[in-house]
């Protein structure tokens, strides 16, 4: 989550900012990592790095890179629908005061952007660790396993308590970060007076 949320933000910001060609297809292809299922992502990907990129070594690296590719684009979604939220016109009224186009990105459009910001790293973080398909998939060998590969693999050995304890914490670990994102996004529309939800911005995006 740490790295694919500033990628998602830079990658959102640079996708709202690009008009050209090839910018409907660049919008088009951040929509299928949420429409593939996860074990074709995950096949794929060990497909990737086995045959295609082998200086990529199964296990800590690939699970990187893997978690990566598909919980950009969330971030890449949330920041989005920030962004068409908030239009350009506060960075065009910065840049008439005598800002330059970094100057009004880093002192006016980033700030506006936190909460989104905050809400994808919450979500990122809710799907990343609770994966286990993609994380098995590229799993080189024990060392790099995860809490549910380690549970899973503890479950069909033998089954305790201490397992079913293990797996509640780690659900309420990814209800809490999501609910820690709604309330991030909710007290921003409300501190801001503004209607609707990211999912309306979104759904209204040139794509």
């Amino acid at each position: 989550m740490l790295v694919a949320t500033p990628l998602g933000v830079a990658l959102a910001i640079g996708l709202a900012r690009w008009s050209g060609w090839g910018s409907r297809p660049a919008n088009f292809l951040m929509l299928f990592p949420l429409v593939t299922p996860e074990i074709v992502m995950g096949v794929a990907l060990f497909l990737v790095f086995v045959y295609l990129f082998g200086f990529v070594q199964l296990g800590t690296q690939a699970q990187l890179l893997g978690h990566v590719t598909f919980t950009i684009s969330y971030v890449v979604i949330i920041v989005r629908g920030r962004l068409f939220a908030v239009g350009r016109e506060y960075e065009e009224a910065a840049m008439d005061l005598g800002a330059s186009q970094w100057q009004a990105m880093r002192m006016v459009l980033l700030p506006m952007l936190t909460p989104a910001i905050w809400a994808s790293l919450m979500i990122a973080f809710a799907i990343s660790i609770d994966d286990f398909v993609i994380t098995a998939f590229l799993m080189g060998d024990q060392s790099s396993a995860t809490i549910p590969v380690k549970l899973y693999s503890a479950a069909r050995a033998a089954p305790s308590p201490a397992l079913n304890a293990l797996a509640s914490l780690l659900l309420f670990a990814s209800m809490l970060a999501i609910t820690a994102a709604i309330l991030v996004m909710r007290r921003s529309r409300k501190k801001e007076g503004a209607s609707g939800s990211a999912v309306e911005d979104f759904a209204r995006l040139d794509l």
